[in-house]
């Protein structure tokens, strides 16, 4: 299960909606949820302009004026969702998962600024939560509050102990699970460069703790909006990214060690250190395929060429002597085959070490042998064994 949350800033804008959908159509969310989205009337077809061709369905609480608003679609395809409610500055749905039959509660907030509304907030969502303990509770959203001074950094911000004590008692009096979130320390940017804070992330009940142990909270990167969309994953089986891998011939090639390092030394990541390490080693990752597709693709041509240029070379010497620069070049043409045939024959057995571990145990036709006493099939590696033992 997957839920997305995200402060859009306003989605009056084709670019900010196409923002979303592209985030929609990457992270793939069972549910979305969006603060200040400043739309005062929703409609399908604005909800499909984000969400795609997947079958969907939405709730909204209206902007005031161009300030606000709140909406929350869903997959109907993974969920279903029987009410939802809208109060003030929340947007309320329940439902259950279709493939387990796990019931779930999700409150898509929008805290206000000024502190007594923040008070009534607060103590709506108390009763709500208490009243609902009974499924899996998820409240994420846009809350306005810091939890410490940690959670806020940069010039010109105004710290209130009294507003960080009350978001803290409604979190520890509802005992919700407020997690370590990945990614980055801070979700809203100011623009200066220098200030930020965490305002957004999600706070999960002990049930759905339970339910879904294996949760996190992940800050995306950061878009048009001056928040970050933040990620709750609770997949079943997640197995991480794929890992990144390399052809032993690749560091035969002269240059391969300082390219490595150079593209290395140059991403810029945030976070912290296991983050920062798996980003940069997927940034090296699409490095690596540009440069295996200029060094190491389409070996057989390039073998082919320098063999025709070599011949040429090699016709004229017949009937007359190569100048300087042609017996330089012919010199490297020579090199180069040797270096390309070398990494050739490298890629080669690389690969019928990969095959022979999907398919050597297989005992297809290709990895048999009819032995001569008996006309019997057996396997190519009884054969191996018979003759080396």
């Amino acid at each position: 299960m997957k839920v997305l949350t995200y402060n859009v800033r306003g989605l009056g804008g084709g670019e900010r909606r196409a923002e979303v959908r592209r985030l929609v159509n990457e992270k793939q969310p069972m549910v979305l949820c969006l603060q200040e989205s400043k739309w005062q009337v929703v409609t399908d077809a604005m909800i499909k302009n984000m969400w795609g061709d997947v079958p969907c369905d939405y709730s909204y609480c209206s902007s005031v004026g161009a300030s606000g608003g709140l909406v929350t679609v869903w997959d109907t395809s993974r969920i279903v969702v029987w009410p939802s409610m809208n109060y003030g500055n929340v947007l309320v749905i329940k439902g259950k998962v279709i493939l387990t039959s796990e019931e779930f509660m999700i409150f898509n907030v929008y805290a206000p600024c000024d502190m007594t509304a923040k008070r009534d907030l607060w103590n709506r969502l108390k009763t709500k939560v208490l009243n609902n303990n009974d499924v899996n509770v998820c409240v994420c959203g846009d809350f306005n509050s810091v939890r410490s001074v940690d959670e806020r950094k940069g010039r010109g911000t105004v710290f209130r102990q009294a507003e960080v004590d009350m978001f803290n008692d409604f979190i520890e009096t509802r005992l919700l699970i407020d997690m370590p979130i990945c990614g980055r320390l801070f979700t809203w940017y100011k623009g200066d460069g220098v200030t930020m804070s965490r305002l957004d992330r999600f706070l999960l009940s002990d049930k759905w703790s339970v339910t879904w142990s294996n949760s996190i909270q992940v800050a995306l990167q950061r878009g048009l909006s001056n928040h970050v969309p933040v990620m709750l994953s609770t997949e079943e089986a997640n197995w991480g990214p794929r890992p990144l891998r390399m052809l032993k011939c690749w560091s035969d090639f002269p240059g391969y060690g300082d390219f490595v390092r150079e593209q290395w030394g140059s991403f810029q990541c945030q976070g912290w250190g296991g983050h920062v390490l798996k980003e940069k080693l997927k940034m090296l990752k699409f490095r690596l395929k540009d440069w295996h597709k200029q060094h190491v693709q389409n070996l057989d041509s390039k073998i082919l060429t320098v063999k025709d240029k070599m011949s040429t070379l090699d016709n004229k010497v017949e009937l007359s002597a190569l100048n300087e620069d042609e017996l330089h070049e012919i010199r490297e043409l020579s090199l180069n085959l040797h270096s390309m045939a070398k990494v050739q024959n490298s890629v080669n057995w690389q690969k019928s070490q990969i095959n022979w571990l999907k398919e050597g145990d297989a005992n297809s036709k290709f990895f048999t042998v009819l032995c001569p006493a008996g006309n019997v099939i057996i396997p190519l590696t009884w054969c191996w064994w018979t003759v080396h033992m």
